[in-house]
């Protein structure tokens, strides 16, 4: 495998295991924990529960399924993947190189699931998927709750514009390689695709719905931090 396929199949692992980082709840808070539910948040919730473990799976399918095609592009060993291809479509599957929207994507999807690692880090115990007050729960300031008051959203936001780009532009490889033509997998594209944009709407109504959970939970500890830190995702905008 030479290195600009090497340094391709990085980038497809690196935007996997973020992506596999930020679907994945770091804690589970009790029922008793958490905050009464809208309708907002009961449709989060079934996302969490049944949706973002079947959008997991599709995304390490897609990205092994993109590897197996480099491979089998830079390797003669790996012949039997292209007629595997063949058999399924009519044609075989092309490797795509790398293109300046597949490293933008990367770059935006990897930054902000690195983000939300820091949130998660920050928080501690008190981070969870679900609108919850805690046992011992406080307003934490630090790291990068000292520049916005939502930062994890900030992350998933750049996550899911990442993920589009990534594989939505008209040089992607799941949409100029042929790999559609398999009988099946538009629809489970346009589902995952369903899927990322309920994650980005979610997002969008959550941040003032989380200030109101968090200014009603903590009164003027967060009426502090909120003069403090003024703005909820983008530092000097928003």
């Amino acid at each position: 495998m030479n290195m600009a396929s090497l340094l391709k199949v990085t980038f497809i692992l690196s935007s996997a295991i973020t992506q596999q980082m930020s679907f994945t709840p770091p804690n589970v808070p009790s029922s008793k924990e958490i905050i009464h539910q809208t309708f907002n948040e009961r449709v989060f919730t079934q996302l969490i529960l049944h949706g973002f473990p079947i959008m997991k799976t599709v995304y390490w399918m897609v990205s092994f399924a993109e590897i197996a095609i480099i491979a089998s592009h830079t390797t003669d060993s790996m012949s039997v993947i292209q007629a595997i291809t063949q058999h399924a479509v009519g044609h075989s599957i092309r490797h795509i190189p790398i293109a300046f929207p597949f490293i933008l994507g990367t770059a935006l999807a990897v930054t902000g699931g690195l983000i939300r690692w820091w949130c998660y880090r920050t928080l501690g115990r008190f981070f969870t998927f679900q609108l919850s007050v805690r046992k011992g729960h406080h307003i934490v300031t630090t790291g990068p709750y000292a520049v916005i008051r939502h930062p994890a959203y900030t992350g998933s936001i750049m996550q899911i514009i990442g993920i589009v780009i990534l594989h939505g532009s008209p040089t992607s490889w799941l949409r100029h390689s042929g790999v559609l033509d398999i009988p099946g997998l538009k629809l489970v594209a346009v589902a995952w695709l369903a899927g990322i944009t309920l994650v980005f709407i979610s997002c969008v109504f959550r941040v003032s719905q989380e200030d109101k959970v968090l200014k009603s939970a903590f009164g003027d500890e967060w009426e502090r931090w909120a003069k403090a830190v003024r703005y909820r995702l983008v530092p000097g905008v928003y």
